[in-house]
């Protein structure tokens, strides 16, 4: 899936932009306290991935009003295709491998 692909959406592609910020912050906050782990290892257990692209998305969608005012877009959580972001990051979350 490409970003091409939520185009036609734009309040999924801003919600997806800022999720993949968001889970940037995350992942490097996680991996500098948690240091010692492999990248790879809790990129292919499920069992953490599941809930960290879950806190994720929830800090957006509850934030995402405030987060769009306040760079100068406007979207209708309404509109955000959530199975589609939520894939998305899945498929963003590799780019983190080591």
């Amino acid at each position: 899936m490409s970003k091409e692909s939520i185009a036609s959406n734009k309040s999924t592609e801003l919600f997806y932009d800022l999720a993949c910020r968001s889970f940037t912050a995350s992942w490097n906050m996680f991996m500098e306290v948690n240091g010692d782990g492999d990248a790879n290892d809790y990129l292919d257990d499920q069992e953490f991935m599941s809930p960290f692209i879950i806190y994720v998305i929830d800090h957006i969608q509850n934030n995402f009003e405030r987060f769009t005012v306040q760079e100068g877009n406007s979207g209708d959580i309404n509109q955000v295709d959530f199975e589609l972001v939520a894939a998305m990051l899945v498929e963003y979350s590799e780019c983190f491998r080591k």
